[in-house]
């Protein structure tokens, strides 16, 4: 029995996945978080649909008054924008498969670290401006607590 079939029979379930940075769960799939700022200064990060009653004055504060469509909007933009990474990491997996299949080991040790410096010299910091200025651009929205 392999080690992760006998992990999944101890526990009952599959591994938890290992979440990166600030990452909270369930931001790809689910879409980003609502930021709430009660009129007191308390601070929330909610999942779209969800209610938050603050604890310092009771205001009750309900995401699912934010239009679907809005918000399903700001959810494929963060996808599309999530997409360069991922097709860079792949690109540079298949180039470094081709280029060991053929033979050619050292253009792989040379590939790596000029994917690498491209990517984090190059192509993150106007991938992250333009990520910002896309989001900025969409609709913000003032919900009302209620008490």
């Amino acid at each position: 029995m392999a080690a992760r079939q006998r992990r999944r029979t101890r526990t009952g379930n599959a591994p938890q996945r290992v979440r990166l940075g600030r990452e909270a769960p369930g931001v790809v799939r689910h879409g980003p978080p609502v930021t709430i700022t009660c009129a007191c200064g308390c601070k929330a990060k909610l999942r779209f649909g969800d209610t938050w009653t603050c604890e310092r004055c009771g205001r009750t504060w309900d995401t699912g008054r934010i239009p679907r469509a809005e918000y399903d909007d700001i959810r494929r933009t963060q996808l599309r924008f999530r997409m360069l990474p991922v097709i860079v990491g792949l690109l540079v997996v298949v180039l470094s498969a081709f280029f060991t299949l053929t033979g050619n080991a050292r253009s792989v040790v040379l590939l790596l670290p000029v994917a690498l410096l491209s990517w984090f010299v190059f192509l993150r910091g106007p991938h992250r401006r333009r990520y910002y200025a896309a989001i900025a651009k969409r609709r913000k929205w003032t919900l009302r607590g209620e008490r």
